[in-house]
């Protein structure tokens, strides 16, 4: 069974490689006899793929656009270029919608080898962006150690530097990222404080998680509660 959907992530990749194979060709290069091909490309239709095909000896498969989206097959400089560029789309909005950007790329993280997540994080630890160049004064990186911990629903110890420079070091339970469409807050559960507040992420000088569940209960409108606590007038706000 493993064996078997290893060879239909392999047949959609070489489909996605080029506009056309021949029946022949696929057999060749998953070593499989033609029969075993025809038999996987029914099984991708099932599944949703869309796969046409042209009858005779110079017939071939194609896969077009359909309903399904088919999974990507990437090597390691395309998943890196990928990375960066979502990186850059959560921070600058790119895209529209530095959420689906932030959460594609967390998606990404967590399924790249340790190889690649030392290259990436070598990168992100490389940028430097000019004040007033559209960014959000936080990287990538850091973006998504904190939307990890809301995911994850685990306490985390908070090290904070706030507007006057003083230095603390809390335990808190994330919950949810605010951006202003300048700026990223952490909304999160002071935990000795029993109260729900709000951190600048650009102020963020680490965040280690404890081991422990965060507590949820009762949680505010993130949104709200930032616009709220910002001193420097409302923004367009978007909670993740």
């Amino acid at each position: 069974m493993i064996a078997a959907s290893a060879r239909l992530l392999s047949l959609l990749a070489l489909l996605s490689s080029r506009p056309s194979w021949t029946c022949a060709e696929l057999a060749e290069s998953l070593k499989v006899t033609d029969r075993t091909v025809r038999r996987d490309i029914a099984r991708l239709r099932e599944l949703g793929y869309s796969v046409d095909s042209d009858a005779g000896p110079w017939g071939g498969y194609r896969l077009r656009a359909g309903t399904r989206v088919p999974p990507l097959i990437l090597d390691d400089e395309e998943a890196l270029a990928v990375a960066v560029g979502l990186g850059e789309a959560a921070l600058n909005r790119a895209l529209g919608s530095d959420q689906a950007a932030l959460s594609a790329l967390l998606k990404l993280r967590q399924v790249l080898p340790r190889r690649m997540a030392d290259r990436l994080g070598e990168l992100d630890g490389a940028f430097v962006r000019l004040p007033g160049s559209g960014g959000s004064g936080v990287g990538p990186g850091l973006l998504l150690e904190l939307a990890g911990a809301c995911r994850r629903g685990e306490r985390a110890r908070l090290s904070y530097t706030d507007a006057e420079g003083h230095r603390t070091v809390r335990d808190i339970d994330p919950y949810r990222l605010v951006h202003t469409g300048r700026l990223w807050y952490l909304v999160a559960r002071d935990v000795a404080r029993g109260a729900w507040r709000t951190f600048r992420a650009d102020r963020v000088d680490r965040l280690q998680p404890t081991g422990h569940p965060a507590d949820l209960t009762d949680p505010p409108d993130p949104a709200h509660l930032v616009s709220r606590n910002i001193a420097n007038g409302p923004y367009p706000l978007s909670a993740t």
